[in-house]
């Protein structure tokens, strides 16, 4: 990789530790207010330009939980920072090996320095390479224990029938105990009533759980987090045990595995032997024997469907339902019937029809757009729109922006020579760094606008032989699975959208509107 210094060009990162979260639950204290202070300090001392603050304001154990870190690693990788400043080392990786791997590789191949108000992390001094690795896999241990310690907690108050979930489940509210840690459950009546409706629809009426879903929106009740009651709402609430005055935990445990090279996170349910169900405190909503009487039931006319299995429906996760807005599902048949594409939302009156219909409807959609495409990149090929004045107004605004940049050195040596004192020096800090954040959000604004321009005048050419892939890919014998994603690189969503059967001889089964939102406008 190259590497393009501007000179002096650092940076902050900043990013608050479990103990700075308990101690801030002690104290008022904003703990990366104290430390954007003090590495301020730091770089006024030793004279370095910073050019950019990364506030991460959420908590993650991994790479891909952290924006900030994110966008701190691509600038990096981009040649943008000369050093970060942080105030441990830790505080940049806490996750697996591969996460600090990551970290480690992106700071050594690219140069760039790791300053802490302790010490100054060389990126090609192989004993600090060597400390600054020992460091990770150290935070990398305390974390393991911190969070071995916690499970632990909060299994021993499970145990002891506590609720510790985040949030109630429908039907309770959440409870402080009083005179002892933790919290419990109290009914919320109206919402309990419901609850105790599904149970005697399912049971007593002999209802499935898509006519139950289908009653409850018929009567105007609103579930929890969603617009409808579906089967899937439906059915989580007839087999939780917490409305019989139980607690359950680990019921569905994070399982991590690769696939394809790729990370992957799921929640099956989990049938070991560290699942825990107990008493809990709460009082019950309905009885166990109306309780155990669903579950039979639900057994009986349970379809055992595979926990793993490849992708099937080439459009999977791109076509939207035109009346509800879910996500259009792919629905097999045991009988030997040709699969359809059907909206899984109870209630809602799209009118499904087959994937081998929906798809040769797609193909000549596609065919159809790529012709217009075709045809407009020509137009735009000779149409000459003008955008000096664009990139003029950019030159302007990065001529402020270097202004701003040379009164926050001015700044740095006030403060060096005893000119500033400390209030006053992070004052006039504040103040320039709010303005070159300004500038450097309306440069950004403007080169996205003359880039947009750009791509009116003169397209780029490579767009047309993309989505031509796609149509060939289509049309060959290629997996389900490498046609869905190559289709997720140009199109964003599929809105599908029936309104009658067709039914009869000459009926017309591609009487189905199709709006196709591509991600770059050809």
């Amino acid at each position: 990789m190259i590497k393009i210094h501007k000179g002096n060009q650092y940076c902050i990162y900043l990013r608050k530790s479990r103990m700075d979260m308990e101690l801030e639950l002690k104290s008022e204290e904003d703990t990366l207010k104290r430390h954007e202070e003090t590495l301020l300090l730091l770089a006024a001392k030793n004279r370095y330009n910073i050019g950019k603050i990364y506030r991460e304001v959420v908590s993650g154990e991994t790479i891909a939980s952290r924006p900030k870190m994110q966008q701190l690693l691509i600038d990096i990788e981009n040649g943008l920072w000369d050093g970060v400043l942080v105030m441990e080392v830790e505080r940049l990786a806490r996750g697996d090996t591969i996460d600090q791997g990551i970290v480690s590789q992106t700071f050594k191949y690219s140069d760039t320095k790791i300053i802490t108000p302790s010490r100054i992390y060389e990126p090609h001094n192989e004993f600090d390479e060597e400390y600054f690795e020992f460091g990770l896999f150290m935070s990398r241990q305390e974390y393991k224990k911190i969070n071995q310690r916690l499970k632990r907690g909060r299994e021993a108050s499970v145990r002891e029938g506590k609720y510790v979930g985040s949030i109630a489940p429908y039907g309770y509210e959440k409870k402080k105990l009083e005179k002892e840690k933790g919290y419990t459950l109290t009914i919320k009546e109206d919402e309990a009533n419901v609850i105790r409706q599904i149970f005697k629809l399912y049971v007593e009426d002999d209802l499935s759980m898509s006519e139950v879903a289908r009653q409850l929106n018929y009567l105007g009740y609103q579930p929890m987090f969603a617009q409808k009651w579906t089967l899937a709402i439906v059915r989580d609430i007839l087999i939780n045990p917490v409305y019989i005055g139980k607690i359950k935990w680990n019921d569905r445990k994070v399982v991590k595995s690769y696939r394809k090279g790729k990370m992957v996170e799921s929640r099956p349910l989990n049938k070991g032997d560290d699942k825990i169900i107990v008493n809990g405190k709460h009082e019950a909503i309905v009885g166990e024997d109306i309780w155990h009487k669903a579950q039979i039931k639900k057994e009986k006319n349970r379809v055992p469907l595979a926990y793993y299995y490849d992708v099937k429906n080439i459009y999977a996760g791109l076509v939207y339902c035109g009346k509800c807005g879910a996500k259009m599902q792919r629905r097999p048949y045991s009988n030997g019937a040709d699969p359809t594409l059907i909206c899984p939302t109870t209630g809602c009156r799209n009118v499904s029809t087959k994937i081998s219909i929906f798809e040769e409807q797609m193909l000549k959609v596609l065919k159809k757009l790529l012709k217009n495409w075709e045809i407009d990149f020509h137009i735009k090929k000779v149409e000459n729109n003008p955008i000096d004045e664009l990139e003029q107004s950019i030159k302007r605004t990065n001529e402020k922006l270097l202004k701003e940049q040379q009164k926050l050195d001015k700044i740095c040596i006030f403060f060096e020579e005893g000119t500033y004192s400390k209030e006053l020096f992070l004052s006039r800090t504040k103040q320039i760094q709010n303005s070159i954040q300004s500038l450097k959000n309306e440069i950004q604004l403007k080169e996205e606008k003359l880039e947009f321009k750009k791509s009116k005048t003169t397209p780029n050419e490579t767009l047309i032989p993309k989505i031509k892939n796609v149509i060939d890919l289509l049309e060959s014998d290629a997996s389900s699975e490498d046609k869905n994603t190559l289709l997720k690189e140009i199109l964003h969503k599929v809105v599908y959208t029936k309104n009658q059967r067709a039914v009869g001889k000459n009926a017309d089964p591609t009487n189905f509107q199709l709006d196709i939102y591509p991600k770059q406008q050809f």
